[in-house]
């Protein structure tokens, strides 16, 4: 049988599966199975004396089997069969409704009838089977406009409820704005203050060994001039520290870059990481470089700079220890002096001069800025200093935990070698 033949044959009003005495899931093979035993009886050759009727049940049989066992036409079967199966139990709930008023308006009326007494005659037919089907119809109606005005109370309720929390969105956004409106205010303001040179300056380490014997002042001011603006370079004097993770003791040096921007020293700090990694390994001046980091130590509060409160932060090397600078590079060629009033002049409790002291005399030749963002005064803008902050916190937490892991590192292994120079 053609496929188009099964697909009409999917209409039919015969319920195939009781055809067959089988439930609605039954697998391929039960089907098979049950189709072979139910024909057997109505089968031509197997029955003697075979009907009309008994042949007619065998072809019948032979459609339900093909029916049933293609799946694409057994899911059009069962589809039209549960939509007739759904219609007749909706008429039959309708017939039962209809039966029941009709029972009740028969039981009002025989009610009224024996209240009149007999004097009231044959018994009033004027409630008749039209009339308790336009009573039912009318029941129909009201439940279905009473559904309607359910849902138009339910999307009315949704709609002010989504107006309501609109609204409120609205009046959340308004009272942030005002907030940032008066944040900015406040940064606005403090861009009459010039961010101290301490808080602009970065510092720059790397190990004072073979190619990095070469780096000096003018070659670290070319590396770190793609930043931004710098005022000033400087080298720190010399130090001796355990590095690597064999905690050999090597010549650290320091150099100190003096921006005119703070942003730019905010953009070398976080931007020279990715200067490490694409050099790592190779021999170039970023090569030689082990970090780079904030000269007080920790990113300047940008919200409250003031030139005669900033201070260096105590969590790294103390700005204190920068020493005069050294009167000639490596190569023979004289360095420039880096002329802060009062650096190459020790003060009278002979200590050296701090980043803090460079703020007074800064402070004192400039002359007040205007509210927008100028790169000479090296004050940020409002969102110059949000994105400062955000791109700095992790860093900020990571570099301060590696520090004191390396300051651990660096106490155990001194006081190590410390030991073994008592046992000799």
């Amino acid at each position: 049988m053609s496929n188009d033949d099964l697909k009409a044959h999917a209409a039919s009003n015969q319920d195939f599966y009781a055809l067959l005495g089988i439930e609605q899931h039954a697998s391929v093979s039960d089907i098979r199975r049950a189709y072979r035993r139910t024909a057997l009886k109505y089968h031509p050759d197997k029955i003697a004396n075979p009907t009309a009727a008994d042949i007619d049940k065998f072809h019948l049989l032979q459609i339900a089997n093909d029916v049933l066992s293609d799946p694409e036409v057994k899911q059009l079967y069962d589809n039209a069969r549960d939509a007739r199966q759904r219609k007749q139990r909706e008429r039959e709930m309708m017939g039962a409704a209809k039966r029941k008023m009709r029972e009740d308006l028969e039981a009002r009326e025989r009610a009224g009838t024996a209240e009149g007494g007999a004097t009231q005659g044959v018994k009033r037919s004027w409630m008749g089977d039209d009339d308790a089907e336009e009573k039912l119809q009318r029941e129909i109606e009201r439940i279905a406009e009473d559904g309607r005005r359910r849902r138009r109370e339910a999307e009315d309720k949704l709609k002010k409820e989504l107006d309501d929390e609109q609204k409120k969105m609205q009046e959340e956004e308004e009272e942030a704005r005002k907030a940032a409106d008066r944040s900015s205010q406040r940064v606005d303001r403090s861009k009459d203050a010039v961010v101290p040179e301490n808080e602009r300056a970065v510092k720059v380490r790397w190990v004072r060994e073979g190619l990095g014997l070469e780096l000096d002042v003018d070659r670290l001011a070319a590396l770190f001039s793609p930043f931004g603006k710098i005022e000033n370079t400087l080298m720190l004097k010399d130090k001796r520290q355990r590095v690597g993770e064999k905690k050999e003791k090597k010549t650290i040096a320091t150099g100190v870059i003096v921006y005119a921007s703070i942003v730019s020293a905010h953009t070398a700090v976080l931007d020279s990481e990715k200067k490490f990694r694409q050099h790592a390994g190779q021999e170039s001046d970023w090569g030689l470089i082990e970090s780079v980091y904030w000269a007080t130590g920790k990113q300047p509060d940008l919200g409250s700079h003031s030139a005669a409160s900033a201070t260096p932060s105590n969590e790294a090397e103390p700005a204190s220890t920068i020493p005069k600078p050294s009167g000639s590079h490596s190569n023979g060629a004289a360095k420039p002096a880096f002329s802060f009033p009062g650096l190459n002049s020790a003060p009278p409790s002979g200590k050296t001069p701090s980043f803090a002291s460079f703020a007074s005399a800064s402070a004192a030749s400039a002359a007040p800025k205007a509210s927008s963002f100028n790169p000479s005064s090296g004050t940020p803008s409002l969102q110059e200093v949000t994105m400062m902050n955000l791109k700095n916190a992790q860093r900020e937490k990571e570099r301060k935990a590696l520090e004191e892991q390396l300051a651990r590192e660096d106490e155990a292994a001194d006081a190590a070698e410390a030991a073994a120079a008592r046992n000799t």
